[in-house]
């Protein structure tokens, strides 16, 4: 896949599948803006091979002054955004009478309004240079119901609305929006999930035998589809649900 010229904005840039995007991203040409609450917010060694194309920007993601500071950078250094990754999300592991409200908000804030926050700012830019993409990280908890999945299902049902909603407020401005629902992925954030439910060996051997293929993904899996999405031959993919999920939603 060929993304020279293009310029990209990942969040949740530090690990898991949103460092496999902006791994995947730089190979394949593109200047990339990795962004995370992380200190480090994108890999040390992707900064260290790719000091020219590549940005970092700290911050929290459910506050819009992080949006409107990587929308700021992006552009001073890049001078365009061509692709939007709203990756960025928490999963604590509860059933929903169990979440505190200040559990549920960090939730719907970081999961879904975050993406708000990158339409409200980077929706202008990309009307104003004539098109761009947004990519919406859902799951499959977007479409099927899951123990201990409290805010988060209902976090993840509201990213593939939002996404549904900008492919038809945006169409027409060439500004394409899809989600990417993965099934169970080996992250830091699903390790974190693994240990908080008490049984961390159960919790792994219990999703990978959910899924048809019998496993959950590697991380690189997942970005591989974000690549594709990201190029030329998917530009006339708009307000699509995609599953990447190892046969679990066809169940």
């Amino acid at each position: 896949m060929n993304l020279h010229g293009k310029v990209a904005i990942v969040t949740g840039a530090a690990s898991g599948i949103g460092a496999e995007i902006v791994r995947l991203y730089l190979e394949a040409g593109a200047q990339v803006v990795g962004v995370d609450r992380n200190a480090q917010a994108v890999p040390p060694e992707l900064h260290a091979k790719y000091p020219a194309a590549l940005r970092a920007v700290s911050g929290d993601v459910s506050v819009e002054q992080t949006a409107i500071e990587y929308t700021r950078i992006t552009l001073a250094e890049f001078g365009r955004i061509d692709i939007m990754v709203n990756n960025a999300g928490i999963a604590p592991v509860k059933p929903i009478h169990m979440h505190t409200p200040a559990e549920w908000d960090a939730v719907m804030n970081i999961n879904v309004k975050s993406i708000y926050f990158s339409a409200r700012h980077v929706v202008p830019v990309m009307q104003a240079q004539g098109g761009g993409l947004f990519l919406n990280t859902g799951s499959i908890s977007s479409v099927t119901g899951m123990p201990l999945q409290g805010a988060y299902g209902p976090s993840k049902g509201a990213v593939i609305q939002i996404t549904r909603q900008m492919a038809i407020e945006y169409g027409r401005d060439n500004i394409r929006s899809n989600a990417v629902c993965p099934g169970t992925v080996d992250t830091p954030l699903l390790q974190q999930a693994a240990a908080e439910s008490g049984d961390a060996a159960t919790f792994m051997k219990r999703l990978g035998d959910a899924h048809p293929i019998g496993r959950i993904a590697q991380a690189d899996e997942i970005a591989q589809f974000f690549l594709f999405l990201a190029s030329d031959n998917a530009r006339f993919i708009t307000g699509a649900i995609l599953m990447i999920d190892g046969g679990y939603t066809a169940q």
